[in-house]
């Protein structure tokens, strides 16, 4: 089981290196985007692993908060990338459609 739990931690390890990386010369939001949510997965399985290993759920609520953060700040991020909100899409689409 340890080499196994090392594995999965240098693993995860190597991962969020990479990932730090890219989150710091991602020319882009968008890529630093995906780095942010690649970050937050390996804290998850990070989290998930240390719970696994010791044999406690106590960590549980705190992978749902996680999870569900990681989740609103990447519909934020694409929403704040788009430029637009909804309410000025659909009025630009009702323009379109009566005028050939």
């Amino acid at each position: 089981m340890s080499i196994v739990l090392l594995l999965t931690a240098s693993t995860l390890g190597v991962a969020a290196l990479l990932t730090v990386i890219r989150l710091t010369i991602g020319p882009t939001i968008l890529d630093r985007s995906v780095a942010l949510d690649v970050l937050m997965a390996v804290t998850i399985c990070g989290i998930a692993v240390y719970s696994i290993h010791r044999h406690t759920t106590y960590a549980l609520p705190v992978l749902l908060v996680l999870s569900m953060v990681g989740f609103v700040g990447s519909v934020s991020i694409a929403r704040y990338a788009s430029g637009t909100d909804d309410i000025e899409a659909e009025d630009d689409s009702d323009d379109h459609r009566g005028h050939p």
